[in-house]
């Protein structure tokens, strides 16, 4: 009986894996996001004060074009003129076609930085 001599094995190459490996590291790391996301409280029209509370109605046009109880009113006046409202008062948005999240979301900050404690968000 003769016997081959087996083939010597050769080493497994590791630099491919590590290139695969830093790929995937790199890629996670610019996939995920590391920022920190807020919430808003938004109350449903079953929280309101009850029947005697008369919301405050503000229409959002758009992000230049608004409106508190009728009456025009500019981003810049909001802080001033959410000031005046009583606290506890319930505003009432009403976004309009021109108006983004972004524009819905200031106008509930600025209400909440005034000590606003109730928003209701209305549809169109």
């Amino acid at each position: 009986m003769r016997f081959e001599p087996r083939p010597k094995r050769q080493a497994v190459g590791l630099t491919s894996l590590i290139d695969v490996i830093f790929l995937l590291l790199l890629f996670f790391m610019l996939a995920s996001s590391f920022t920190r996301y807020q919430s808003l409280e938004v109350s449903s029209g079953g929280e309101g004060g009850g029947a005697d509370a008369r919301p405050a109605y503000l229409r959002l046009h758009s992000s230049e074009k608004l409106d508190l109880n009728g009456q025009p009113l500019t981003m810049a006046g909001m802080d001033q003129r959410f000031s005046e409202l009583e606290k506890e008062t319930l505003i009432a948005i009403w976004s309009g076609p021109d108006a983004n999240v972004q524009n819905v979301v200031d106008v509930m900050s600025a209400a909440r930085r005034q000590g606003l404690k109730t928003v209701l968000v209305t549809g169109r």
